[in-house]
């Protein structure tokens, strides 16, 4: 027996305009839930931690004033210095530590690194004295800066190498 299908002329479907109206609805709530969905594989562990970074001059080299959005101590906190152009260098410094900065008063830490137009040494100080990143401590990067070139400080967190903090400009 052979089936036959018939096209029924009086049954009525949706209209053109509402089924449109539909799609789009089901694509932006399919695209919110995979929105969703993504965000949930930042691994990161939470917010990231950031710093605001503020240059002046400074004898023999630059200071920058920090001001943290969250609790910091220096032991969470690499410095990086880049030169970015013309040729690409970095130095880092990761050895600070509460108990190199801990303490009353305020404390200074001295060290060098080799970047690729000279030796730079950074000088922090924790106008605390507790080891921790508070708002107006600040740093200095002393050593030769060549004239036109691009240089950059970034401030890193260590646990994930995530960057907190970055600013750059032309000496």
């Amino acid at each position: 027996m052979k089936k036959t299908w018939t096209i029924r002329k009086d049954a009525k479907a949706v209209s053109p305009v509402i089924a449109t109206i539909l799609m789009v609805a089901i694509t932006v709530v399919l695209a919110a839930v995979l929105y969703v969905m993504v965000l949930g594989f930042n691994t990161g562990g939470g917010v990231a931690k950031g710093v605001q970074i503020q240059r002046a001059p400074y004898s023999g080299g630059y200071q920058f004033t920090l001001t943290p959005t969250e609790a910091l101590t220096w032991e969470q906190v690499t410095v990086v210095i880049q030169e970015t152009s013309p040729a690409i260098a970095s130095g880092t410094w990761s050895t600070l530590s509460a108990t190199t900065l801990g303490g009353g008063g305020v404390k200074v830490q001295a060290c060098g690194v080799q970047v690729v137009d000279g030796n730079k040494w950074l000088n922090v100080t924790d106008l605390s004295g507790n080891g921790e990143l508070s708002t107006g401590d600040y740093m200095t990067i002393t050593g030769s800066y060549t004239s036109g070139h691009v240089y950059k400080v970034v401030l890193l967190y260590k646990q994930d190498g995530s960057t907190m903090g970055s600013l750059q400009w032309t000496a």
